[in-house]
C-alpha cells in the first residue's frame, strides 16, 4: 500500500468498509492523484473525515478527466470517549454531549462550491458512531496539530469506527435545494425541479421569498432543531452554487427564491 503511513484509524475502517461495498481497489494512482478508491467502472471515491474543502484541486481534476467522483465525509452523530491512564488503565468512559448533523458539516463543501452541482460528483455523508482515546498527560500539553488555544491534561490516542448508520446522499441540483425546509416546497405547491423537467411540462417551480430567519423558524417547525442554526450558511452555499438567488425585498434580510 502507499500513501498510508499518515492514514488515521477512522479513516482507514471507513477506507476499509467502502471498498467493499463498491467492490472498489484501494490506493490507486491515477495521473497525478493518490485515490483512496477505484471502483471496476473507473469512478473515483475519496474517503475525507475533515477538511473537505483541500480535495478541491484534486476533485477538480478527476472531473475534468471525465471520472465520476464520490466523496464520503462521515458525520459523527455518537462519539463514546475514553480516557486511560498512561500505563492503559481505564479512568473513565462517557458519551460526548457533542453531535454533529449534515448541516452543521456543509461548512466542510464551501471550497467545492464551484462542483457540487455536476452530476459526476456525488457527496456521501453516513451517521458514524466513534470512540475517541484519549491518554492523560502528567501536566497540560499543546495538541499535537498544534490547534489547542489552551493547553489540556490529556492527548488524543486516535478514533476507531464502532456502527455506521443512516447515510446522506447528494447528486445534483434537486438534491441540494431539498436540505430546504419541506414547508417551503408545500407552500408553493412544487417540488424542486431540474431545468428539462420545468421545459417538458412547460412548468416553474416558484416558491414564496424566505430569508435566513424563516428557514430557521420552519426547520424548528418541522423539528430539525439541528439545522435551525446553519440556515445562513445554507443559504450561501445555495446561492453560491446558483440554485437560489436574492430578490428585492424591503428591510435589512435578504430574500431569496430558487
Amino acid at each position: 500500500m502507499i500513501n498510508t503511513l499518515n492514514e488515521s484509524k477512522l479513516h482507514k475502517a471507513l477506507k476499509t468498509f467502502y471498498a467493499v461495498q463498491f467492490s472498489a481497489q484501494q490506493e490507486v494512482q491515477v495521473e497525478r492523484w493518490i485515490c483512496d478508491l477505484v471502483c471496476p467502472d473507473g469512478g473515483i471515491v475519496e474517503i475525507q473525515t475533515r477538511n473537505v474543502s483541500s480535495l478541491k484541486e484534486k476533485i477538480a481534476g478527476l472531473l475534468k478527466l471525465g471520472r465520476r467522483v464520490t466523496i464520503v465525509h462521515p458525520i459523527i452523530k455518537e462519539k463514546i470517549i475514553e480516557t486511560c491512564a498512561a500505563d492503559g488503565t481505564l479512568v473513565s468512559r462517557r458519551k460526548s454531549p457533542k453531535k454533529e448533523s449534515l448541516y452543521s458539516q456543509l461548512k466542510e463543501f464551501t471550497g467545492l462550491k464551484d462542483f457540487l452541482l455536476d452530476k459526476k460528483l456525488t457527496v456521501i455523508c453516513p451517521e458514524i458512531t466513534i470512540e475517541e482515546k484519549r491518554i492523560v498527560c502528567e501536566r497540560p500539553e499543546q495538541s499535537k496539530n498544534k490547534r489547542r488555544r489552551f493547553k489540556k491534561n490529556w492527548q488524543k490516542d486516535g478514533k476507531a469506527l464502532l456502527t455506521i448508520g443512516t447515510s446522506w446522499k447528494l447528486n445534483g441540483k434537486k438534491d441540494w435545494l431539498g436540505l430546504l425546509p419541506r414547508a417551503f416546497f408545500q407552500a408553493s405547491k412544487a417540488e424542486p425541479k431540474s431545468d428539462a423537467s420545468q421545459k417538458r411540462r412547460g412548468e416553474k417551480a416558484a416558491a414564496l421569498p424566505f430569508c435566513a430567519a424563516t428557514v430557521r423558524d420552519a426547520f424548528i417547525a418541522e423539528q430539525k432543531k439541528e439545522a435551525a442554526p446553519c440556515a445562513n450558511l445554507l443559504l450561501w452555499l445555495l446561492r453560491e452554487t446558483g440554485l437560489i438567488h436574492r430578490v428585492p425585498h424591503e428591510g435589512r434580510a435578504f430574500y431569496y427564491v430558487w
